[in-house]
């Protein structure tokens, strides 16, 4: 049998040439705002830049639905880690309170049905620590999630648990849960949503829950997500802690935005 001489073969071509053998599972974890479950696989690289618009929409064109405002971009890197399987790193960077954020990410388990991961990440707001009516600026902290995913067809449905060691306006830990909805609806082509609950500590009547509405088409290498939120930021601790920047708008205020991952 020539099946025993093949194996070195593969081993060596996929440590020459890895990107021949990665397959399909092989994605950056990221849905709209949320972390996946999905993992890059090896030492193979991807680019991520993200873009909000502060401006809502307002269902009408006379900003041409928000674009005439300002926004905040982000860019940043995923790394597989190959020496640890399943093991991501990531460094991310958005001009929404020129925020760093430095985060591992281990896949825990990879069923057909049920998935999950542990993550782990930094996130330092690089401005001189300042508090003003809404909250601090200036923040550094720790984000800890467990995102969860069931799938049933084409649909796949997430939970991320989230635990914040500081939020904008209290100086003390916060734990809460994103949810979200992704429906394939044909190959390379997806429909995504995301709740953010508002924490039970805050106001009902100053702050509000918020949401997310998407969608996505892919290639080989590229994903292009067009979204809807009334959230602004892009980080756990940006849009979880339903206190930031005054916390979401009204559904009414939401706004646009896009992903856009590059996968090498």
């Amino acid at each position: 049998m020539r099946l025993p001489a093949a194996l070195p073969s593969r081993a060596l071509l996929s440590l020459l040439f890895p990107a021949l053998l990665w397959g399909q599972d092989s994605e950056v974890p990221l849905a709209l705002n949320l972390p996946t479950v999905d993992r890059l696989q090896g030492w193979q690289p991807a680019i991520r830049f993200t873009h909000r618009f502060t401006q809502p929409a307002r269902g009408n064109s006379k900003d041409f639905y928000g674009l005439d405002g300002g926004n905040f971009a982000g860019l940043g890197l995923d790394l597989g880690i190959g020496a640890v399987p399943g093991l991501n790193a990531q460094v991310y960077r958005t001009s929404d309170g020129k925020t760093v954020v430095l985060a591992l990410q281990e896949q825990l388990l990879d069923g057909p049905r049920f998935r999950l991961a542990a993550r782990v990440e930094r996130f330092d707001e690089t401005l001189q620590r300042t508090t003003y009516t809404f909250g601090t600026v200036g923040l550094t902290g720790v984000a800890l999630q467990l995102p969860a995913e069931l799938a049933a067809g084409p649909l796949t449905f997430s939970l991320v648990p989230t635990w914040l060691s500081r939020t904008t306006t209290r100086d003390r830990a916060l734990f809460t849960a994103g949810a979200g909805l992704r429906w394939r609806v044909v190959e390379g082509q997806s429909l995504l949503a995301e709740y953010y609950p508002r924490p039970s500590r805050l106001d009902r009547a100053t702050y509000e829950a918020g949401f997310a509405l998407g969608y996505r088409f892919q290639t080989r290498g590229h994903r292009f997500t067009l979204l809807a939120t009334n959230v602004q930021g892009s980080t756990a601790h940006q849009v979880l802690s339903g206190d930031y920047a005054g916390g979401p708008r009204p559904p009414g205020d939401w706004a646009l935005g896009f992903n856009l991952v590059r996968i090498f």
